[in-house]
C-alpha cells in the first residue's frame, strides 16, 4: 500500500496541472478564436476538467469502491485502464442513442462543425465520450463529500409486478415521446432508467437504484440527481463559449434561456444522470464494461467483440444520420462566402469571423475593395457568423432576397422557412438572433 500511495502521491500533481493547464489553454484559445480551440473547446474544457477532477479525488483519497475495505488512494479514471477504455467507448454509444432519438425529437441541432468529414466525427465522438465519466465522476466527488451519507428512507418494497410496471412506463414514455415528440419529448428524460434498473435489479440489486431504496439508502440515487444538475451546468456552460455548438430548439421554450439551454430544459439533466448510471451499470452486469472496482467477470469474447461490432456499426449510421439531419452549418469559410474575394481577404488578414467585426471603411482600405462591395461582404459576414448560420446558409438567405442581420431582422420566420424549406424552429433561431444583434448594435459603416 506504501509503494501503491507513493507511485499515485507522484502522478497526482502533475494529472491536476495538466488538467488545469488544458483547460486554461483551451479557454484562452476559443476566446481568442484560435483553431482547434474555439471549434473543438468543449472537448478540451471537458477532458481537462476530467483530468483534474481526476487527479483531485486521488489527492483525496481516491473513490470507494463497492465495499469500504476496497477504499484506494488511487485514480477514479486512470487507476484501470481497461476501465477507462470501456467507459469512454460506451460513453458515445450511450450519447448517440439519444442523437438517434433527436432526428425525431429535432430538439437541438449543431452549427459551425468542421467541413472534414473524418476531423468532425473524430471529435463529436470525442465529445460524446465524456458523457458518462462526467457524471459518475460527479457522483463520486459528492460522494468524497460525504453527501446523503447517512440519510435513510423507508425501504421500497420491490416486486416482480412493480418491476414489470415500471419497465412498462419506460416504455410507453419511450413510444409517447417518438409518436408525439412536440407535446412527450420530455419523457425520453427518464424512459431508459425505467426501462434498465428493473433489469439491473433482477440480476444484482446492489447495482441498482431500486436496490439502494429497497435497502433504505436513498444517497446514491440523490447524488446522482445533484451530478446531473451540476454537470448539465457544467455542459451548458462549455458549450456557450465553444464556437462549434449546439443550439436548442425546445417547442414552446426556446425564449427564457441560460447559455444555450431553455432554463426549464435543465430540469432533464437530473433524470438523465440516473440513465447514464443504469446504463452503465447494466454493461457492467452483462460483462460488456469493466467497472472501476471490484473483479472483472467479463462476458466471452464472442459476446464483446459482437457487441463492439454491433456498438460500431449503430454509431457510424447515427453520425451519418447527425451529419444528415442534425448539422445545420459549418465552420464559415471565405472561398463560400457570397461574394467574397477569398484570397485577398485573406491576404489582408481576415477570416469569416474578423470580417464580420470589421467596419466597412476599414475593410474596403485594408483589402482595397470599392466601399460599396465592402459593406456587401460585412452584411454577409454577420449573417453567416450570426447564431451558426455558416455560409451555406448565407447563400440561402440571399435566394429570398435576405442580405443582411437588418433584412433577416424584418423577415417573418414561417414564410423564410416555407421559401427555403428548412425547419421554422431553426429560422425562428436567426430572426430572433438577428432583431437582438439590431437592437444592439450600430449600422454598418
Amino acid at each position: 500500500m506504501a509503494v501503491a500511495s507513493t507511485r499515485i502521491s507522484r502522478w497526482v500533481p502533475a494529472a491536476i496541472l495538466a488538467g488545469v493547464g488544458v483547460l486554461a489553454l483551451g479557454t484562452l484559445g476559443a476566446l481568442r478564436g484560435r483553431e482547434p480551440f474555439a471549434t473543438w473547446y468543449y472537448v478540451f474544457a471537458w477532458y481537462g476538467t476530467l483530468l483534474a477532477l481526476d487527479g483531485v479525488l486521488a489527492l483525496a483519497g481516491g473513490a470507494a469502491g463497492e465495499r469500504s475495505e476496497e477504499r484506494r488512494p488511487t485514480f477514479l479514471l486512470l487507476g484501470r485502464p481497461a476501465h477507462l477504455g470501456t467507459l469512454l467507448f460506451w460513453s458515445a454509444v450511450f450519447w448517440l442513442l439519444f442523437e438517434l432519438l433527436n432526428l425525431r425529437l429535432r430538439n437541438w441541432y449543431y452549427v459551425f462543425v468542421p467541413g472534414d468529414l473524418v476531423a468532425r466525427r473524430a471529435g463529436v465522438t470525442l465529445s460524446f465520450a465524456t458523457v458518462l465519466p462526467a457524471i459518475l465522476m460527479a457522483e463520486t466527488a459528492l460522494a468524497r463529500l460525504g453527501a446523503f451519507g447517512g440519510r435513510t428512507t423507508a425501504p421500497l418494497r420491490v416486486t416482480p409486478r412493480l418491476l414489470g410496471g415500471l419497465q412498462y412506463t419506460g416504455g410507453a414514455m419511450l413510444v409517447l415521446a417518438l409518436l408525439w415528440p412536440r407535446w412527450f419529448f420530455p419523457l425520453v428524460w427518464g424512459a431508459v432508467t425505467l426501462l434498465l434498473d428493473p433489469h439491473n435489479y433482477r440480476r444484482a440489486p446492489v447495482r441498482s437504484l431500486l436496490g439502494d431504496l429497497e435497502r433504505g439508502r436513498p444517497g446514491r440515487p440523490l447524488r446522482l440527481l445533484v451530478s446531473g444538475a451540476l454537470v448539465g451546468l457544467v455542459w451548458e456552460l462549455f458549450n456557450s463559449v465553444a464556437r462549434g455548438q449546439w443550439i436548442y430548439t425546445v417547442p414552446g421554450f426556446d425564449e427564457l434561456k441560460l447559455f444555450e439551454m431553455p432554463v426549464v430544459g435543465f430540469l432533464g439533466f437530473p433524470p438523465f444522470a440516473l440513465e447514464c448510471f443504469a446504463f452503465w451499470q447494466m454493461l457492467v452486469l452483462h460483462g460488456l464494461a469493466v467497472p472501476r472496482w471490484g473483479r472483472v467477470r467479463a462476458a466471452p469474447a464472442w459476446v464483446r467483440a459482437t457487441a463492439a461490432a454491433g456498438a460500431v456499426l449503430f454509431s457510424g449510421l447515427v453520425l451519418a444520420g447527425i451529419d444528415r439531419w442534425t448539422v445545420s452549418s459549418e465552420t464559415p469559410r471565405l472561398s463560400e462566402l457570397p461574394g467574397a474575394p477569398a484570397a485577398r481577404l485573406a491576404a489582408a488578414g481576415y477570416d469569416v469571423f474578423t470580417l464580420a467585426r470589421a467596419h466597412a471603411s476599414e475593410l474596403a482600405a485594408r483589402a482595397g475593395l470599392p466601399a460599396e462591395q465592402a459593406a456587401g461582404l460585412v452584411a454577409a459576414a454577420r449573417v453567416a457568423t450570426l447564431r451558426g448560420i455558416g455560409t451555406e446558409n448565407t447563400r440561402r438567405l440571399r435566394s429570398v432576397s435576405i442580405e443582411s442581420v437588418e433584412q433577416l431582422a424584418q423577415a417573418d420566420a414561417e414564410t423564410v422557412a416555407a421559401r427555403l424549406g428548412e425547419s421554422a424552429a431553426r429560422v425562428k433561431v436567426w430572426v430572433r438572433a438577428a432583431r437582438a444583434a439590431r437592437a444592439s448594435r450600430a449600422p454598418l459603416s
